[in-house]
């Protein structure tokens, strides 16, 4: 697409981001031939938020069916592809050794893998996970589910919880959605 006179380039800008909120700002400039602080002072002008917010939004608009304290708070969520949830933990969450309890943080997993699919009746039929460092009380959660395929009704979905960009808990899942 080349140059575009402004007022032109305000009114694509805008139905493009209606029709894909989670398309970010370098994507938006190579598309309109632009830089990336073009677009921002266009977003700007337009009242648009980043796409970090446009994210949060759209998440926000899902309807939970897992409690916030189960999956966190939601950040990022394209339904059928990945979802971002963080979770601090808490000291109700620790056992006697002050660790983070391993089901916490599959409960964190689960319903994340769940929360990504955003099917009505579902059934996790295997789960294959890893515990690979201790989580204690205080500790920030960073879960991360990706929809790696799909096989007629069943989904396969990854999830990698972090704590300080350093990966504590690993879950692959099947998935299966009973309808």
């Amino acid at each position: 697409m080349g140059r575009i006179v402004r007022q032109k380039r305000h009114e694509l800008l805008k139905k493009r981001i209606e029709d894909n909120p989670f398309i970010n700002d370098e994507e938006l400039a190579e598309l309109f031939s632009v830089s990336v602080a073009t677009i921002r002072l266009d977003r700007l002008a337009l009242g648009i938020p980043e796409m970090r917010i446009r994210i949060k939004e759209k998440a926000q608009a899902l309807p939970m069916r897992q409690s916030a304290g189960e999956i966190g708070e939601v950040v990022e969520c394209t339904v059928g592809e990945r979802a971002i949830s963080i979770l601090t933990a808490t000291v109700d969450m620790v056992d006697e050794a002050h660790i983070v309890r391993s089901q916490v943080l599959y409960a964190q997993a689960n319903a994340l893998a769940r929360h990504v699919l955003h099917l009505p009746v579902i059934i996790t039929s295997v789960a294959n996970m890893k515990y690979k460092q201790p989580v204690t009380a205080g500790d920030t959660l960073v879960a991360m589910a990706e929809v790696i395929r799909q096989r007629e009704n069943k989904y396969y979905v990854w999830v990698k919880t972090r704590k300080n960009g350093k990966e504590v808990f690993r879950t692959k899942f099947i998935i299966e959605s009973l309808e």
